[in-house]
């Protein structure tokens, strides 16, 4: 079994490629983590137009309105206390955005675990974090329109705002970015599983031979963790340096 020095080169091309994939991947889903914080704060989900008899705008949980007589727009509510949260939709829509900003900053902590685990394994626990972040964005920007019924969005919108509904309402960027987040998060999801398989093939069997041979028996990993690689005496006489 020759190990030639194309084979040498494709390895390390391979090894460099996946390496620069899973720094972008780790890069957007920074950039993901920022996205659904911004989403989670703003009250920009939907707001007057033109043709809307009020002028307000709502959020998940904090919604601002311009009161007769007044000149400022007025803000209620607080994610700290869900009974200041218009209706039981918004609640909900403001427990599965706020849980998925949890999980991914959490997601985000776990890559330190690439300087002890090896990367295959944390590529899988972040995938599966991943994963349920697109499960909470998913509900809470479907539940989201639930909520349009209620009274103050009404003054807002119109009479014939109701459940998915906006009567004269449009929607706003902050709704419109975290439908956006949801697809960014499942392609970063089904990448984390991607890289994670192609950990295993970063060293092809014979290279791994080689190598071990080289090393007294051992191979390294990503983490720099010494793995044992066995080869028995027809194996290694078949290695050629």
């Amino acid at each position: 079994m020759e190990i030639t020095e194309s084979t040498h080169v494709y390895h390390t091309n391979y090894v460099r490629n996946s390496r620069a994939i899973g720094v972008l991947w780790g890069v957007f889903t920074v950039c993901f983590a920022i996205i659904n914080i911004v989403v989670f704060v703003q009250p920009q989900w939907i707001g007057d137009t033109e043709d809307s008899p009020g002028t307000g705008y709502f959020g998940l949980y904090e919604y601002c309105e311009l009161y007769q007589g007044g000149q400022d727009l007025v803000c209620s509510g607080d994610w700290t206390d869900f009974d200041t949260i218009l209706s039981a939709a918004f609640r909900a829509s403001t427990f599965f955005i706020g849980f998925s900003c949890l999980v991914i900053l959490i997601c985000i902590a776990c890559m330190l675990l690439f300087f002890f685990l090896n990367a295959a394994i944390v590529f899988n626990i972040c995938g599966w974090f991943q994963v349920i972040c697109f499960l909470c964005m998913f509900l809470g920007c479907v539940i989201y329109p639930a909520g349009w019924d209620h009274d103050r969005i009404r003054s807002v919108c119109g009479s014939g705002s109701n459940e998915y509904d906006r009567d004269k309402c449009g929607i706003r960027w902050a709704y419109i970015l975290a439908c956006i987040g949801i697809f960014d998060v499942l392609v970063l999801a089904i990448l984390a599983f991607v890289l994670a398989n192609r950990q295993a093939k970063l060293i092809p069997e014979a290279y791994a031979a080689q190598t071990a041979v080289a090393n007294n028996g051992f191979i390294y990993d990503d983490a720099g963790k010494a793995n044992k690689f066995i080869i028995d005496d027809d194996r290694k006489s078949d290695i050629r340096f």
